[in-house]
């Protein structure tokens, strides 16, 4: 499987790592440190969801230019 990795995958990938980090900001700017544990659950689940689906819509698409990519007789979806 070679080619270049779609800019929405790699995106998504990257608001997924930044997003565990701005957890930890919320965490120890807004909270104090002391996050009541069904707050860090809800802010644990949301973040990383919502950023990594805002980073997948904003990423342009990247176009399938192979036309190798296909097996022989497949139609594209």
């Amino acid at each position: 499987m070679n080619g270049p990795i779609e800019s929405k995958v790699k995106a998504a990938t990257a608001a997924a790592t930044v997003s565990g980090f701005l957890v930890w900001l919320l965490g120890v700017y807004v909270f104090g440190g002391n996050v009541p544990l069904p707050v860090q659950a809800l802010i644990s689940l949301v973040v990383p969801a919502a950023l990594t689906y805002i980073a997948g819509w904003q990423a342009p698409h990247t176009a399938r230019t192979d036309p190798t990519a296909l097996a022989a007789g497949d139609k594209p979806q």
